[in-house]
């Protein structure tokens, strides 16, 4: 993915643009070509913020949303070096400053809050984050914000047109419209086209801030989820909830055509659902997910799963849909109320190839390990959870021999 994006997508840019640049502007060909590599990394990231579902099955969602912010830096780095080597006048140069301004501002403001591959790693950034979201800035105030890099997209479109020996390159121009056209239709596509009318029918309190979520699906949209996977929800009809939001899929009731959602009051947008009084009308995605494509691709015989608080969610999900699987699952939590459905392990207990294993406190590393069969190649380990634990459990595990591929972590920090 990182070789489509990096070198694959610019090419066809790069190739029609020098081929038909006229001698004149030979000591500015370099930062042309900047010019045209920024902006066709900036259209890969607007791509891959459409989430495509084939590429999430893929890669996964997480490093989509990673690629795409990292893309979208690196186009603003290019596009700087392109304002300082090529100079400009008039309109031409109007539009350019403005796209780069604004893409610059944009850029900072969605590395503290959208880009949780980043904020994760710097405690201040974190805590500054979460009291400007509580104060200042609710989740539908940012994802509007975030939209005006389309904004600043447009301008670039329309600083190129202004440029009469860029315009005249032809086989450069069907690229460049093309392109940008697009991915204008698979934005507006994904905008209007990826949301399927659900209901939910009722909501429960099960533990301290953490609220269950029925939702009756249509039948079609039903088949399309796996276990593991996670959807976005939205409720139209309500405002601070009209923007998708992700949660991951505790239970399936194919008969009755059900799903269940687990969420705990973390936000604006989680603390509002509690105060919801169904039935109402909401909107959700197909699945997306990595876990069961694991399962697909090694075809384990015994399973390994570790969960930590709210991280249980999908794990739950991949037991129920797989009591063929024998599996070892240990689930952690801060406190013995925060441990969700132990009736759950209770009735898995009675599988002859479950055991559960709960406590409050992290286990210690040789409990889980001493666990591990000989032969590895049968084993598949899901990990979900705070991000400190899932690092710490793919080291160790690695450390003791499982492979890379045999293990799969879903980072919830977008």
């Amino acid at each position: 993915m990182w070789l489509v994006v990096l070198f694959l997508v610019p090419l066809p840019f790069i190739q029609t643009l020098t081929t038909g640049l006229p001698a004149l502007y030979n000591d500015q060909r370099l930062a042309i070509i900047w010019g045209a590599v920024a902006y066709a990394w900036m259209l890969a990231s607007i791509y891959l913020s459409t989430r495509p579902h084939w590429l999430d099955r893929l890669i996964g969602l997480p490093k989509m949303y990673m690629i795409h912010g990292i893309m979208a830096l690196a186009a603003v780095a290019l596009a700087y070096f392109h304002k300082q080597s090529s100079p400009s006048a008039g309109w031409i140069k109007t539009t350019g400053d403005w796209a780069f301004d604004l893409f610059l501002g944009l850029l900072v403001f969605a590395l503290v809050f959208m880009a949780g591959w980043f904020t994760s790693h710097f405690k201040v950034i974190q805590v500054s984050k979460r009291w400007l979201e509580t104060h200042l800035l609710k989740h539908e105030l940012t994802v509007w914000l975030h939209r005006l890099n389309l904004v600043a997209v447009a301008l670039v479109f329309i600083h190129v047109q202004l440029i009469d020996y860029i315009r005249a390159i032809i086989p450069f121009m069907i690229w460049f419209d093309g392109a940008t056209l697009l991915v204008a239709l698979s934005y507006i596509w994904q905008k209007f086209s990826s949301q399927r009318l659900a209901q939910l029918q009722q909501t429960q309190l099960i533990a301290p801030n953490v609220l269950e979520l029925t939702l009756s699906v249509p039948k079609q949209l039903m088949r399309q989820y796996l276990p593991g996977d996670f959807l976005f929800l939205a409720i139209p009809q309500q405002p601070g909830l009209q923007e998708p939001h992700p949660f991951s899929i505790t239970k399936f009731d194919m008969k009755r055509r059900q799903l269940t959602l687990t969420i705990r009051g973390d936000g604006d947008f989680t603390r509002q659902l509690q105060k919801l009084k169904p039935p109402i009308a909401v909107t959700i995605t197909t699945g997306f997910g990595q876990y069961e494509q694991l399962l697909t691709r090694r075809q384990p015989q015994q399973l390994l799963l570790i969960g930590g608080g709210m991280g249980v969610v999908p794990l739950l999900a991949v037991v129920q849909q797989h009591p063929e699987l024998t599996t070892d699952f240990f689930y952690s939590a801060h406190s013995q109320r925060a441990l969700l459905y132990p009736q759950e392990f209770a009735t898995w207990e009675q599988r002859p190839n479950f055991k559960g294993h709960l406590q409050v406190g992290h286990f210690e590393a040789d409990t889980i390990l001493q666990t591990l069969p000989q032969n590895l190649e049968n084993l598949a380990v899901m990990i979900g959870g705070p991000q400190a634990l899932g690092q710490y459990w793919r080291t160790r595990l690695q450390q003791h021999g499982v492979a890379a591929d045999q293990i799969y972590y879903e980072e919830f920090t977008w």
